[in-house]
């Protein structure tokens, strides 16, 4: 039971710090399309995806969806990579404060899952 509690503290206070970290990040420029040396990435990854969606229509197995969820995902980052973020002025405190609820939940969360099995015998 207390290994249970030490996990939903620890995801409660990993939240609250990733939260918190979030709250003081700031977008200042988003274009759809993330260029790489003149080549627009997105556009070629957006042409990728149609294509393996209807292959993965036409066979679907794991190999095209495997190829069809990598696409995905480097979709997301492609379009990650078009933002431009900027941290806002924080004090030591309050960055000391976000890392220790952080880096702290994320203890307990692990703190939790080990200990889970000695509570267990």
């Amino acid at each position: 039971m207390k290994s249970l509690m030490n996990f939903l503290l620890g995801i409660a206070l990993t939240i609250v710090g990733a939260v918190l970290f979030l709250s003081n990040i700031k977008v200042t420029t988003f274009s759809f399309f993330y260029r790489y040396n003149n080549i627009n990435v997105t556009a070629i990854l957006i042409l990728l995806l149609c294509i393996f969606f209807v292959v993965y229509i036409v066979y679907p197995n794991i190999v095209t969806g495997g190829i069809l969820g990598i696409l995905f995902l480097l979709f997301v980052v492609s379009i990650i990579l078009s933002m431009k973020f900027h941290i806002m002025y924080m004090s030591a405190l309050e960055i000391i404060l976000i890392l220790l609820t952080f880096f702290g939940g994320i203890g307990l969360t692990l703190k939790g899952i080990v200990h889970a099995k000695d509570e267990e015998d």
